[in-house]
């Protein structure tokens, strides 16, 4: 066929909404097969390129899951310690929104398929965008209302990017060598299109108040909004203090911290001891402690100075995977890797800051700052960091929040895996017949074999921490390796 259209449609109802129950959904794509074109039959390109179909598709997807099964019909709580003739008190503690709709997402996609050589090597590509309408958000209320925050259609969310896929097949010998090769890749980007208005610049809910490094038309010291949620920004990004690097001695801590203060652990340069020296709380900086970069020069190290140092998603995904065969033997192999995404080292991080002073150290210790060991980019060891100097953790809990922690436990998570590893062998049909079977193998696979990465965790694949959120590896279980033996017979 030369030319291809289909066109779905869907009407859907649910129970989870009220003056909106029902959505309309519909999906329309195209296709041209050009190689059906006579011209393209009668032209020398086609000896070489045997496929070559382009393609368009655009459709809606409706989607209720932010939204709870009696959500729509009010909530109500009880009044503690309590009661209302003899009886518990109950009060509405929702705020009902019967005009919730389906949030939509609008996906379009434009594609070709292309093959050479017979199609021995082939390739799919495609880019999609798809912007998610009526978005289902909550928007905070103010206190004097008697609600926190209601549901709402109010926000718009776009994804995009490109996907590939890629197929050959090398070899195909007569005599039984075969050898195929298939890879993909996907990278995706995200952006805010639209969020409830709140009274804040681009409608920003949550984040982070930073320096930007230059100064106001009036001489103040600019700032900017970062990570949280706003028109424009992305999801996913991650906040810390940026670790310049550790004071080697003390003319490294007169040469860039003579004059400084840090608000955030209470310490002070040589320069400011007269002011500071004896003062309650507060303490010196020395060798051997963290220089953190100071974005606006001001000679303060507070909130102001902390930036993005990376983002929980990764930009770039995809596989491969290959099988050798041989007669009635064969190997298969299968790949995967992500590319962009940082994870923070929790446990690194809790181990070397020894924040409850119990904790199983890591053999990094040996390579902390000392007299005998300057040049390195840990901190001294000091026993609760978080309640000394706080060169790891900069809270005074210890807690794992994604802006109180330094840059240096932020780590690239890019990995390479190999999923699985077959080898196995049919065995010759003349032998199996005498025994009734049709079809017999024997294999051995492995599972999860290994990593190759420059993370130093327990794994590197994106991580999601029940407490904490994305981003956070405070010691998770590693993928198992496993190794399967097999037997398949067919009668």
């Amino acid at each position: 066929m030369k030319y291809l259209i289909s066109f779905v449609a869907r009407y859907d109802g649910i129970s989870k909404l009220k003056d909106n129950r029902w959505g309309f959904f519909p999906g329309v794509s195209i296709g041209w097969n050009v190689m059906e074109e006579n011209f393209w039959k009668d032209s020398k390109i086609s000896e070489v390129v045997s496929n070559l179909k382009p393609r368009l598709s655009y459709g809606v997807n409706g989607n209720v899951n932010g939204i709870g099964n009696y959500e729509v019909y009010g909530s109500y709580s009880q009044v503690d310690s309590k009661s209302y003739g003899g009886s518990a008190a109950f009060y509405n503690s929702g705020l009902v929104n019967t005009g919730l709709r389906w949030e939509q997402s609008q996906s379009f996609e434009a594609g070709l398929d292309i093959g050479f050589l017979n199609n021995r090597l082939g390739f799919i590509l495609d880019y999609y965008n798809r912007t998610t309408k009526d978005l289902l958000t909550k928007q905070a209320l103010p206190g004097y209302t008697g609600f926190g925050e209601v549901m709402t259609n109010m926000g718009s969310l776009r994804n995009y990017g490109f996907e590939i896929e890629a197929r050959a097949s090398i070899l195909t010998n007569p005599k039984g060598l075969t050898w195929d090769v298939t890879a993909n890749l996907s990278s995706v980007a995200n952006k805010i299109v639209k969020l409830p208005f709140n009274g804040n610049e681009n409608n920003r809910v949550g984040g982070y108040e930073v320096a930007t490094g230059g100064k106001n038309p009036d001489g103040t010291y600019a700032t900017k909004w970062i990570a949280g949620r706003q028109e424009g920004g992305k999801l996913g990004e991650l906040v810390a203090y940026k670790q310049n690097h550790i004071f080697k001695d003390w003319d490294d801590v007169k040469q860039h911290a003579n004059n400084r203060i840090d608000e955030v652990a209470n310490l002070y340069g040589p320069g400011m001891a007269d002011k500071y020296a004896g003062k309650e709380g507060w303490k010196a900086i020395e060798p051997g402690d963290v220089c953190w970069e100071d974005i606006n020069g001001d000679g303060i190290i507070n909130g102001y100075d902390r930036q993005v140092v990376g983002n929980i998603f990764p930009k770039v995904t995809g596989g491969f995977s290959t099988t050798l065969g041989y007669k009635g033997i064969s190997m298969y192999a299968r790949f995967d890797y992500a590319l962009g995404h940082t994870i923070y080292n929790d446990l690194a991080a809790r181990s070397l800051g020894q924040y409850q002073g119990s904790f199983n150290i890591i053999d990094d210790v040996r390579n902390m700052w000392s007299e005998s060991n300057t040049t390195t980019d840990l901190p001294a060891f000091y026993y609760a960091d978080q309640l000394s100097k706080k060169n790891i953790t900069r809270s005074n809990n210890g807690s794992t929040a994604v802006d109180n922690n330094s840059s240096r436990f932020y780590e690239k998570g890019d990995y390479l895996a190999l999923r699985e590893l077959t080898l196995s062998y049919n065995l010759p049909k003349t032998i199996i017949s005498k025994a009734g079977m049709t079809d017999a193998s024997v294999y051995v696979t492995g599972q999860n074999l290994f990593y190759i990465t420059g993370y130093k965790g327990t794994s590197p694949e994106p991580a999601v921490d029940s407490t904490y959120g994305r981003g956070i590896d405070n010691g998770r279980y590693p993928t198992p390796r496993t190794v399967l033996f097999g037997l398949s017979v067919t009668f």
